[in-house]
């Protein structure tokens, strides 16, 4: 059994993550992770005896070489065994090949120890799709894959280029994740780059698309006049698959002042969709206040909402219960999210036609924009109150940071102020006739 390498972190944690967590190489490659000078442990079994240890290294590399003396000795105090001098040496073993089942079962059971459950089921997808493709190839084990398979398996995609640059994130993640353990002889897939195009440029400085308070007002009013009042179908389908689910509260009637709640709370939080429908009225504190643990990120935030919104909050509370947009009994967040992104499909809909399409996550992009565009609001702030960093708000929310456009302004002023300008002629009026 291989050892086991993770880093537990001290309370003085110099990238202030929690007292006693564990985190592994891949999770701390990812972009942002604050980097600490915690303690690299092992665990395993060596020797037939187990134990948990720390390797005095702070370093992943420094520390597999460690771990690697450990196990070449099948000792943990890294002495090797006394071989029989009257016995002849033995052949050198061939190395361990590693097969794709085994790489894909390895590699998901360290990403679902920190990754939340829409990124599981994303990688889970698409891992699936790695090994039928390793199948039909006929290829058993991980290291017979070459640039070119990686190349003619993006290919099989039958998806935009955007989600194919998305998905070739996950696919070289997994590669790299078994270069590192001397699996492959290579990372094939870190040699395949993305097709340069407008689209996967855009991809890398993607400017979101907020809603305009012109588009607010249009979906409340349509929640007041339209909503409800119009037979729309809509489907139980749920992804890629029918789900009969039961609700708790089964005898509440959806109304459109339900979906205006649900838009409210979303604009003026900030909150994604999961974290809005998973409500519960315990997180809002008596002067507004809200404080929650985020669904997906894991981050905390705080944030606050007006008063005539927390009176609604708490009104819903009382007749709907704790949970402001309804209690369910399953635990599958898809589920949960499906019956409000349904509600809000249905009311898009009455609201039609859209420029741009609508979607959930444009109430969080709509967050953003409100307060970017009011003087005094530095990216720092919106950052804290998204829970996300600095580089992602201006990444994604460029186009509306007031002191960046002040910026600009007063340097297209300056730059053209001496500039020749013609001479403006009037334009004849045309003649009636």
């Amino acid at each position: 059994m291989a050892l086991k390498l993770y880093r537990r972190h001290r309370t003085e944690c110099e990238g202030a993550h929690p007292e006693d967590a564990r985190t592994g190489e891949f999770e701390e490659g990812r972009r942002g992770w604050k980097k600490c000078g915690c303690l690299i442990h092992v665990s395993g079994t060596l020797g037939g005896k187990f134990s948990r240890r720390q390797t005095g290294k702070t370093d992943w590399d420094e520390a597999k070489v460690l771990v690697a003396l450990w196990e070449k000795s099948d000792s943990w105090d890294g002495r090797a065994k006394i071989e029989d001098p009257i016995s002849l040496p033995a052949a050198k073993p061939e190395p361990e090949r590693i097969s794709v089942a085994r790489a894909i079962a390895a590699f998901t059971a360290e990403f679902e120890e920190y990754a939340a459950f829409a990124t599981q089921k994303k990688y889970k997808r698409l891992l699936k799709q790695l090994q039928s493709f390793s199948e039909g190839r006929g290829y058993a084990a991980i290291d017979q894959w070459s640039p070119i398979d990686v190349r003619e398996f993006r290919s099989s995609w039958p998806v935009g280029q955007r989600t194919a640059a998305r998905n070739m994130s996950v696919v070289k993640a997994f590669f790299k994740y078994c270069r590192s353990n001397e699996w492959t002889p290579r990372n094939s897939a870190s040699m395949v780059t993305n097709p340069r195009g407008r689209d996967t440029a855009d991809l890398r400085n993607e400017q979101k698309l907020p809603f305009s308070d012109a588009e607010l007002r249009r979906m409340y009013d349509a929640c007041e006049t339209k909503y409800g009042k119009q037979n729309i179908a809509w489907t139980r389908v749920t992804g890629d698959r029918r789900i009969d689910v039961s609700y708790v509260r089964h005898n509440h009637t959806w109304t459109g002042q339900d979906v205006a709640d649900f838009i409210s709370v979303s604009v003026y939080t900030g909150l994604r969709i999961s974290d809005v429908c998973l409500f519960h009225i315990d997180r809002m504190e008596p002067d507004g206040a809200i404080r929650l643990r985020m669904t997906k990120a894991g981050t905390h935030v705080c944030t606050w909402v007006p008063e005539w919104l927390q009176e609604r909050i708490r009104t819903r509370a009382k007749e709907i219960g704790p949970y402001i947009f309804g209690e369910h009994q399953t635990q599958t967040l898809d589920v949960i999210t499906d019956l409000w992104r349904r509600k809000l499909i249905k009311l898009w809909k009455l609201c039609g036609p859209w420029k741009d399409k609508p979607t959930p996550h444009r109430f969080r992009h709509t967050f953003a924009r409100i307060l970017l565009e009011r003087p005094g609001v530095t990216v720092r702030d919106v950052a804290e109150l998204l829970g996300n960093t600095e580089q992602i708000v201006r990444k994604h929310y460029a186009a509306w940071i007031l002191e960046r456009q002040e910026r600009l302004t007063a340097v297209l002023k300056a730059a053209f102020e001496a500039k020749p300008k013609p001479n403006v002629i009037t334009m004849p009026t045309p003649a009636k006739g």
